[in-house]
């Protein structure tokens, strides 16, 4: 009796600890939480708002401590608490786990816990936040992680959460440093829900006239919550025609009309234009006249309905309307020496586009005891309109020009799928994943249907060691506004890259995450992908679909170390190959291999300093056919990166200033450009001239 009634006690003053925190009023927050840790230490609860309030105070090393604990004790609720409720426990508790370990930079162990609790439970709203989160910046992982953002906003109730419009767009090409300096809105989130207005805003500038900012208000009322923001971002980039500019617009609103049925609505614009941003090896591979025009507005209507805890409908419709126009164009003076004489040759190129997308979604999550299934299907119609034209004149005209020309073509596109997955635990420390989707792509080009097995398991071999492998097919589907409803990853290896439509590709894979010691992780993990990329080729008046058959390798190993409170140290070592077989596309390279080594050192003083110093390493070899127009070779480099920042007072912001390439090292990069998106490249992660941003983010 005298151990319920502490335990008892313990829990009140854990609650009174999280309203303490919620006014704000520490240290009187932290004082209840050591009083509960005390009266019950094998209550989890206590721990797991000391790590949060913790993570909040610049104390991430103390807080990860504090939330592991709450993970290692919570299976003692086993006694009257059922299997369900504990893994909905357990992922709760590794999604705030996972925020302290990327503001350290443990990006793997953040992922691998939001992929951890998302096997526990696929309808935490928090887990695919973060999982949405932690992909930011991560290569070639654009449509995952706005997907995992989609999941979450269908998953979460009415909240305070604000929705940012530059985390709601792909590729955006803002390359930053990470850590605390990158701090999203969502890091000031409450833990109580309640009636409230909030204002949280930005403002960065830097060098090449970089400069810009960002806006939300967040309002929630009894069972309405509303979220308005934009986001502006302006730079000339660190060459000629290096330019981007972006405009980004939202707007999205959630309303409970039951405690089973939630509504929401989003409706979001984007007007973009750049120049020629891609890096291709040679700094000097660019075009001077190249010109991208780029709008887009997507509408997106979601419902879900909760019959009971354990199951979730969902139906999401998303309708997309973008505009693009590129330009370019190139002048050349010929001599000709007999007589003495020269002619000018001009040459340009324009592109018209103007897609509509329909996409509607409906799935099924049922979560039962050690078991869950998601089920689903999906359709997108994609409209496409096409228009190119090339023009070639001589100055002064000795010379006939050459016909131009201009392409019309309509490549409308139909993509259905059908998909279901399932985690069953069997025997408890093993968790499989099997999984199956069946999808008919069709494109004018070419139709293809397939059925795309999935397999994946992780083993929990002890408390400090999880051994992970997976196997999946994909074929990459057509999407409005690049997001979907299905899984992102099994087994927490990731199934959707930002490959050209209609892209096959197999992945196989095995990881190994072994926690040495309460201060040092240590982890491996290797994979492969087998790739089917269509090429499409203009040949007597009709388009048809040539496939080229690519590979690629991705093996990394982690190393981090936490020596004390408040110092956290990251060392990888991560190899990356691409192999194509024969491309299509003479400028398009056949082989890149990437080697690099990155290592970060960062503090974090309780009073809000924190600062952190980055060294990599990277040795980079690029192949191309000889009738390639673009360079390639070999280049090695190491780069610097330093961040200091301060976190207010109260949870009010975060004060910051990065340094990317703090010695300014210029040196050949070869980027995933060539591998991406075909119409949104992607940049980065090394920008060969030196970068400087200053950064504000106020959180009322």
């Amino acid at each position: 009796m005298a151990v319920g009634l502490r335990s008892n006690d313990a829990l009140l003053r854990s609650y009174l600890g999280k309203a303490y925190f919620e006014e704000k009023r520490g240290p009187l927050d932290s004082q209840q939480f050591d009083i509960a840790k005390q009266l019950d230490p094998n209550d989890p609860t206590a721990y797991l708002y000391s790590g949060i309030a913790k993570q909040t105070e610049n104390q991430p090393v103390k807080a990860a401590r504090d939330l592991e604990k709450s993970v290692a004790l919570n299976d003692n609720r086993a006694a009257y608490r059922g299997r369900l409720l504990l893994d909905k426990d357990r992922a709760a508790r590794g999604t705030s786990l996972a925020r302290a370990y990327k503001n350290m930079d443990f990006s793997r162990l953040g992922i691998n816990e939001s992929t951890q609790s998302l096997t526990y439970d696929p309808a935490n709203a928090s887990a695919h936040r973060f999982l949405s989160d932690s992909y930011v910046n991560v290569r070639r992982r654009e449509i995952s992680r706005v997907s995992e953002l989609l999941q979450a906003q269908m998953m979460q109730d009415v909240n305070i959460n604000p929705v940012q419009p530059s985390v709601s767009s792909t590729n955006l090409n803002i390359v930053t440093a990470g850590g605390p300096a990158s701090a999203g809105f969502n890091e000031f989130t409450p833990l109580f829900e309640r009636n409230k207005t909030q204002i949280n805003m930005s403002g960065f500038g830097g060098n090449n006239d970089t400069h810009g900012g960002e806006a939300v208000v967040t309002s929630v009322q009894d069972n309405y919550s509303i979220s308005a923001g934009a986001f502006h971002y302006f730079t000339d980039g660190f060459r000629d025609n290096n330019d981007l500019r972006h405009k980004i617009y939202n707007l999205y609103g959630q309303a409970a009309v039951t405690p089973a049925i939630n509504l929401q609505a989003e409706v979001r614009h984007r007007d973009s234009k750049n120049g020629d941003i891609p890096m291709n090896f040679d700094q000097d591979d660019f075009s001077e006249n190249f010109k991208r025009n780029f709008k887009e507005t997507t509408t997106r209507v979601g419902a879900r309905f909760s019959p009971s805890p354990s199951s979730n409908l969902l139906l999401s419709f998303i309708y997309s309307d973008r505009e693009e126009d590129q330009s370019d164009g190139s002048s050349v003076v010929v001599p000709i020496p007999f007589p003495p004489f020269s002619f000018t040759n001009t040459s340009s190129t324009t592109a018209d586009i103007k897609e509509k997308a329909y996409q509607p979604e409906l799935q099924y999550i049922h979560e039962g005891n050690g078991y869950n299934v998601t089920a689903g299907g999906a359709y997108a119609r994609v409209d496409q309109n096409f228009k190119a034209a090339s023009t070639t004149v001589f100055t002064p005209p000795v010379f006939p020009a050459p016909p131009g020309g201009t392409t019309k073509d309509k490549p409308d596109i139909k993509d259905a799928r059908g998909y279901v997955y399932g985690n069953l635990n069997m025997p408890v420390p093993v968790t499989w994943t099997l999984g199956f989707s069946y999808q008919d792509y069709d494109e004018d080009a070419f139709d293809k249907t397939r059925a795309n097995p999935k397999l994946g398991v992780q083993w929990d071999v002890s408390d400090t060691l999880r051994i992970r492998g997976a196997w999946f097919q994909v074929i990459k589907p057509a999407l409005a506004s690049n997001r979907t409803l299905e899984p992102t990853q099994v087994a927490g290896f990731n199934q959707f890259f930002d490959d050209s439509n209609g892209t096959k590709s197999t992945r196989f894979g095995g990881a190994l995450d072994w926690r040495v010691a309460q201060t040092v992780s240590l982890g491996v993990e290797g994979t492969r992908r087998d790739i089917d990329t269509p090429e499409f080729i203009q040949a007597g008046g009709s388009v048809r679909a040539k496939f080229d058959e690519q590979d690629e390798w991705f093996h990394r190993a982690y190393a981090y170390w936490t020596p004390v409170d408040h110092w956290s140290v990251s060392a990888e070592a991560i190899y990356d190959k691409y192999e194509s077989d024969k491309p299509v596309d003479f400028d398009q390279p056949q082989e890149v291999k990437t080697i690099s080594f990155p290592v970060r050192v960062q503090y974090f003083h309780p009073a809000g300093y924190f600062g952190g110093v980055g060294v990599s390493y990277v040795d980079q070899d690029v192949d191309r056919s000889s009738l390639s127009t673009l360079s390639d070779g070999d280049e090695n480099f190491t780069v610097t990166d330093l961040a200091v920042g301060y976190r207010l007072p109260k949870r009010a912001g975060i004060i910051s200033l990065s340094v990317q390439n703090l010695f300014d090292k210029e040196f050949d990069y070869q980027d995933d450009s060539f591998r991406e998106f075909q119409d949104e490249p992607s940049v980065g992660p090394y920008i060969p001239d030196r970068s400087i941003l200053a950064r504000v983010s106020l959180n009322f």
